[in-house]
């Protein structure tokens, strides 16, 4: 099936300043997947982007409301907000949120992401790495506990693999006895998964560990997730209580 991806990569959250941004933005482009834009609303590093090539979508006007009475730090819900006012006839049908202080990645693993939306059974994709023994206790570490599926693999990505993501902690005590890998926050989603997500309301473990993926898992929504490089070592286990 043909797909029409749309990077979006939001501006104010990048703490390296314009630079960080235009680095990401040129690993987007590079990537070659699809259309690319900066959601940027301050105006020094919107001037400083925009000159250096990207294009730069400014919403404007007050914060979207919602439905319940208190907000989340989802960057889903932002990029949901940029996308619904962007693309109002839905011609993107993925959405790619390049975000969380990123710059340096691979173009690869951006285009690896499609790999797993290729199944109709899949909403979102995200990456994971290998976990090393410190990084295993470290609590503000993502990690994520992974069903690897023998069958899937990225042939074109050297050492990389698609599972089904279980559950999502910065707890290792609680992540699960299946081995576990830590999470590189960038995600694509369906776009319909995508509007679904942000029409769901944040679950109790979304709040108290800032996770939104836990959203989309209880609320039946499927995350994969792509190996982003080779394991050194046998994947980690859950550690003794």
């Amino acid at each position: 099936m043909e797909r029409n991806p749309l990077i979006v990569i939001p501006a104010g959250i990048f703490e390296g300043g314009e630079e960080s941004v235009i680095e990401a933005w040129r690993r987007a482009v590079e990537a070659g997947i699809g259309n690319v834009i900066v959601d940027c609303e301050d105006d020094a590093v919107a001037e400083a982007v925009g000159k250096a090539g990207a294009y730069i979508y400014r919403k404007g006007g007050e914060p979207d409301d919602t439905a319940r009475n208190y907000r989340t730090s989802s960057g889903a819900e932002r990029v949901a907000a940029t996308v619904n006012k962007f693309d109002r006839f839905y011609n993107h049908d993925i959405v790619v949120n390049l975000h969380g202080g990123l710059p340096g990645i691979d173009p690869a693993l951006i285009r690896a992401l499609m790999y797993p939306l290729a199944s109709q059974e899949v909403d979102i994709a995200t990456l994971v790495e290998p976990v090393d023994d410190e990084q295993a206790l470290d609590s503000e570490i993502v990690k994520v506990q992974v069903e690897w599926m023998t069958r899937r693999r990225i042939h074109v990505l050297a050492g990389s693999r698609v599972g089904r993501a279980l559950n999502f902690s910065r707890d290792p005590a609680e992540i699960g006895g299946a081995p576990y890998y830590r999470h590189i926050p960038i995600y694509a989603y369906k776009r319909a998964s995508l509007d679904r997500f942000v029409r769901a309301e944040p679950s109790l473990r979304e709040l108290e560990e800032r996770l939104e993926p836990m959203r989309a898992i209880e609320n039946g929504m499927r995350v994969d997730v792509v190996m982003a490089a080779t394991e050194p070592d046998e994947p980690k286990t859950k550690p003794a209580k």
